[in-house]
């Protein structure tokens, strides 16, 4: 079963960052645990939200995030909901992970949360999910198989190795913008995040593709270097979305950007203590260039 996930490119091999001695012993002995109990199962995973944020951007390119988090997500590749409570059961059992209210949720060592989201074939024709035992909680994961496909592979341990998917950025960004418009109460923090991200998509480890492969982008933003890295962002997003992730990010991006209320995203953005001293005109043209590049 292994080897058939690997030819469909389930489990990557290729190392794309080596992360040895960067991560905290916390993050490791928990990816660590994770990975083990999830590939006994045959179980695909990768990690999202903020700990993949911190990953690409502060430990593979020391660029500092903006908000502290504790916060652990992952995403799981799941047929249905007995895999899914299979590996909950099997993470309880490990004696690492207790179990808190939230079906999603469970506590890894009794102090840091871990966000446990399902996709796949789990999902509806729509992209949705809906939480049981009551099946009342709907959740959107569009996005999250095209992520997943497109994921980086990291060294976090050696002897013995441990190696696991991560989201790219240009992924994240995907999975934040449907995040934004799913979950108001995680608006601010998604807001955020995605403006960090399109600030610094090109020092991301992006700098010498972006003169060798998009010189075009340049002139279309009128040498603006920041808003050419956010039209560039947008372009590798449509690389890796499906045509209907694709219409799903135009539609909320377009939405924001002709909204009388004015464009809540960048409002979102601003709502935040270190943010606060950006310009909401500069933070709307930013999204507008990541939409054109989307378009492109």
């Amino acid at each position: 079963m292994i080897e058939i996930l690997k030819q469909l490119g389930l489990f990557m091999t290729t190392i794309s960052h080596s992360l040895i001695g960067k991560l905290d012993s916390n993050i490791i002995n928990f990816l660590s645990a994770l990975n083990e109990i999830a590939n006994n199962l045959e179980i695909p995973f990768f990690v999202v939200g903020a700990t993949a944020r911190d990953i690409l951007l502060q430990h593979a390119h020391d660029l500092p995030s903006t908000r502290a988090t504790i916060d652990l997500d992952i995403g799981v590749s799941v047929s249905d909901w007995n895999r899914f409570q299979a590996l909950k059961d099997e993470l309880l059992n490990s004696n690492l992970f207790t179990a808190s209210k939230e079906t999603h949720r469970l506590l890894y060592k009794e102090s840091f949360p871990v966000d446990i989201v399902p996709f796949g074939k789990i999902s509806s024709d729509d992209g949705s999910i809906s939480w049981p035992p009551e099946y009342d909680f709907e959740m959107s994961v569009v996005g999250f198989q095209d992520c997943y496909q497109h994921a980086i592979s990291v060294l976090i341990r050696e002897n013995p190795d441990c190696v696991v998917k991560v989201a790219s950025l240009a992924g994240l960004v995907i999975l934040k913008i449907v995040s934004w418009d799913d979950n108001v109460e995680r608006r601010g923090k998604d807001a955020a995040d995605l403006y960090f991200i399109i600030r610094n998509y090109i020092e991301a480890g992006n700098m010498e593709r972006f003169f060798e492969e998009q010189d075009d982008i340049l002139q279309k933003e009128a040498s603006d270097y920041d808003l050419a890295s956010a039209r560039f962002l947008g372009r590798d997003i449509v690389k890796m979305a499906s045509p209907a992730t694709k219409t799903k990010l135009i539609n909320i991006l377009k939405r924001e950007a002709a909204s009388e209320q004015g464009h809540k995203i960048a409002m979102n953005v601003l709502s935040q203590d270190s943010m606060r001293r950006e310009s909401y005109d500069r933070v709307v043209e930013y999204f507008n260039a990541l939409l054109r590049g989307i378009l492109d």
